[in-house]
């Protein structure tokens, strides 16, 4: 965990130390939430679009911070009371990137730099039990904790011995990834797939792909760069880049696939790649993808499972991403932190295809940033509804009318569908319906909030 002594940040950050009284002290982790400061800890204060940091200096000093980063043109870095030291730099976010630069150079251990459309928060939780089960000093960024914001946070929070250091990589603008990939400086880049994500900054797929690219041209030649082998337009993307790339895939021929899929009765996947059999707890072929990125990171970092039983490792991901959860006699599909078309195709086809006893029935909200396509994905959504069979569809948002209305055109019973404005709402009238034995797969963008469904249900996902 990041340990600087006052002098050295101020050093770091191009920043002025107020109190030379405290030039000797160190603070020990880094917060840039007042609330959640812990004793010892740096505060950052930063500007954001909603909230200003500097406007919760004094309460993160009560709660204990040891010291403070602050914008020199604010009069609150002036006069702060209690035992905290102030450093004053020109724009605080630069300033944390600048220390998250230096910290990551004083780590010796491999850097794994994981992106994509989908499944990069899965990829980097798999990828890290995989490796920790033969390297102990592993480490993985919390959550999706993978901007510009959260990504130095993750590396305040490696240890100094860290061995392997699991990084997830997530953009929504151009030009965030080469400054992220300046941070991370990865030994091993992992692409999980492109797809239509965040379209109302990035524009076309085309260019989701060129934006996550980026990691690759910042990289040194010989970083080895593992890439989906089944996703056309990523590895005809890639070649414009790097010719000597990795792949898995589950239909092509690649450096990495698998001998078989089984599924249990609990609709786990059995996943055997060379041999190794490995227990998935996760529905759906996309979810294998993600296990077989990161078993193609495990090998490639030159481990093996000399000795272990790889059935019994646990392979769990991060909540709210397909997660499936037993409540009150319901099965929930818990895959609302985030979505888009490819990410909600896949997660429906796994859904439908998971054999169940109850009634079918879909919960889907709103996919967000996908700027003036957006009507578009949405009635795709709504035709791919109109295939299948189930009891029940509960639509939130402004754009999911464009999923009825199309599911309605292509031949759905329209008296199968309810929409609501708010997902609180909706959970209202759900946790009216919903019975014993339902089985019932969540899905949304994050900006929806879906998560008040299963908290109807006493499911809380931390």
């Amino acid at each position: 965990m990041i340990s600087l002594r006052f002098t050295e940040l101020a050093a770091v950050t191009g920043g002025k130390l107020l109190n030379d009284d405290r030039a000797d002290q160190n603070f020990r982790g880094v917060s840039i939430d007042s609330r959640a400061v812990k004793p010892g800890e740096l505060f950052i204060a930063i500007r954001g679009d909603k909230h200003d940091g500097h406007d919760y200096i004094e309460q993160a000093v009560g709660n204990g911070a040891a010291g403070v980063i602050a914008e020199i043109s604010t009069a609150r870095a002036q006069g702060i009371t209690g035992d905290a030291a102030v450093v004053t730099v020109a724009n605080s976010h630069q300033a944390m990137i600048e220390m998250a630069k230096q910290y990551r150079n004083s780590i010796d251990g491999r850097f794994v730099g994981i992106t994509g459309s989908n499944g990069k928060t899965t990829t980097k939780e798999l990828t890290f039990r995989l490796i920790k089960s033969v390297e102990p000093r592993t480490f993985c960024s919390p959550g999706n904790f993978n901007n510009l914001y959260g990504l130095p946070l993750s590396l305040f929070a490696v240890e100094n011995d860290a061995r392997v250091v699991v990084l997830e990589m997530g953009i929504s603008t151009t030009g965030e990834m080469p400054q992220l990939a300046e941070i991370v400086r990865p030994d091993v880049i992992v692409i999980t797939n492109v797809g239509p994500s965040h379209l109302e900054f990035l524009g076309t797929v085309e260019a989701v792909a060129q934006s996550k690219l980026e990691l690759v041209r910042q990289a040194a030649a010989g970083v080895p760069v593992i890439i989906n082998g089944d996703d056309v337009l990523l590895v005809r993307e890639t070649k414009k880049v790097r010719r000597d790339f990795l792949t898995f895939a589950l239909d092509s021929k690649a450096d990495f696939t698998v001998d078989r899929i089984d599924v249990d009765k609990d609709g786990a996947n059995l996943v055997t790649i060379e041999g190794n059999v490995l227990r998935l707890p996760l529905s759906g072929r996309h979810q294998v993808y993600n296990l077989l990125a990161a078993y193609a990171t495990f090998r490639t970092l030159g481990y093996e499972f000399a000795g272990i039983d790889t059935g019994s490792l646990s392979l769990e991901t991060a909540p709210m991403r397909g997660q499936r959860i037993e409540a009150g006699g319901i099965t929930f599909l818990s895959d609302c932190y985030n979505a888009n078309p490819d990410s909600v195709r896949a997660g429906l086809k796994a859904f439908f295809s998971t054999p169940t006893g109850g009634r079918r029935v879909v919960i889907l909200g709103d996919m967000l940033e996908l700027g003036v396509e957006s009507e578009r994905y949405h009635r795709e959504v709504g035709r791919l509804l109109a295939t299948e069979q189930f009891d029940k569809a509960v639509m939130v948002g402004e754009m999911s009318r464009f999923m009825i209305d199309e599911a309605v055109k292509a031949g759905a019973d329209s008296s199968l569908f309810e929409h609501h404005d708010s997902a609180a709402r909706a959970a209202e009238r759900v946790r009216e319906f919903l019975k014993a034995g339902d089985f019932v797969y969540v899905k949304g963008s994050r900006g929806v909030g879906l998560e008040v469904v299963l908290e109807k249900f006493g499911v809380t996902e931390e």
